[in-house]
């Protein structure tokens, strides 16, 4: 980064506001859908159907925090 600085350093304020507006003309990202525009279906696409019981949700919880712990003591 301080290579392009010093390239930089000695343009004039409009010349900068100038690059700076092309970079971030370069950044702008591809897909501008907004989270509320993508259909459930295909934002959880690969996602599991099924559902749980209040009581299978909290023994799969448990059982990936054991998981967890178990794998931290190991080390």
């Amino acid at each position: 980064m301080s290579y392009y600085m010093e390239m930089v350093k000695d343009l004039d304020d409009s010349q900068k506001l100038e690059l700076v507006a092309m970079l971030v003309e370069s950044v702008k990202p591809l897909r501008t859908r907004t989270w509320a525009d993508i259909p459930e279906e295909e934002t959880f696409a690969d996602m599991d159907k099924e559902l749980y019981t209040a009581e299978e949700a909290y023994e799969l919880t448990m059982k990936d925090i054991k998981a967890i712990y178990d794998e931290h003591d190991a080390v």
